[in-house]
């Protein structure tokens, strides 16, 4: 195998002896390397297939993160394969640790980012919760920060996210959904999310969930969010415009009449992905 691209002293990006083209990691594998050199196999320890969808997405957030995190989040998706059955694409694990990533730089600057379904979570996703729980584990090990249950809640999102199973159905009408309530974000705040592929990648793996659980009509608990709800309207008049256009939508297309609860997840995420 040779060497196509350096991203550090332990992640490089290869080409197989069949023209394939691989995310290697290992302790050494980047050191005083250039394109072209071959590839010390005995190093190795992670091996990743690089699809061309989400290629530049991945080599940019490889270049960013510090290998301890990315080997952290890839030892919460084989105990996700190992104990739940659940396969993660590379695109779910870009995303899981893009969270990770921007969930620790947060920690560390004291901002924390409620997490309005951490209830539903931990009553609907018990197994994968516990996983999202010894994540935390695995994240503090790497970086020396605690993160508090609510990121946990959010590796699991991922989690469930990742899970196969789903029918062709269901893939339709979750992307119905997203791409939907996406368009009108777009519309309303004037923006195009093509432009901001890993902005575009998060708000879309929050809504998957929520569309996910909308979809299966699962129970839910009404936070107190009134104080919350408040604040984004009085932060961005346009709130209270995508918020009614976004209700009308579900209405319309998925005879869901948005919670207040839910409300407030959308400007959460949309504010985030916004900024």
């Amino acid at each position: 195998m040779k060497i196509i691209k350096v991203f550090n002293n332990n992640i490089i990006a290869a080409l197989s002896d069949l023209g394939q083209e691989l995310i290697l990691t290992g302790s050494g594998l980047g050191f005083q390397k250039k394109p072209g050199d071959l590839v010390e196999e005995q190093r190795i320890e992670k091996v990743y297939e690089v699809m061309e969808e989400g290629k530049e997405r991945f080599y940019r957030l490889l270049k960013d993160t510090p290998v301890e995190l990315i080997n952290a989040t890839e030892r919460i998706r084989q105990r996700a394969k190992d104990e739940l059955g659940i396969s993660m694409t590379l695109n779910a694990l870009v995303g899981m640790i893009d969270h990770i990533t921007y969930a620790v730089e947060r920690k560390k600057n004291g901002i924390e980012i409620p997490n309005l379904m951490l209830h539903e979570i931990k009553s609907l996703y018990q197994e994968e919760f516990v996983l999202g729980m010894e994540g935390l584990d695995e994240i503090e090990k790497a970086t020396g920060v605690r993160l508090s249950e609510h990121e946990a809640g959010y590796i699991t999102m991922h989690i469930v996210n990742a899970s196969l199973g789903e029918n062709k159905e269901s893939i339709t009408r979750i992307f119905q959904f997203t791409n939907g309530v996406v368009n009108i974000i777009e519309e309303v705040f004037d923006l195009d999310f093509s432009e901001d592929e890993i902005a575009a990648a998060r708000l879309n793996s929050h809504l998957k969930f929520l569309a996910k659980r909308i979809l299966l009509k699962q129970p839910t608990t009404e936070d107190q969010v009134e104080e919350f709800y408040d604040l984004f309207m009085r932060k961005n008049k346009r709130f209270k415009t995508v918020i009614k256009k976004i209700s009308a939508f579900m209405t319309e297309n998925f005879s869901h009449e948005l919670t207040q609860q839910e409300a407030v997840y959308l400007m959460v995420h949309i504010n985030k992905a916004i900024s």
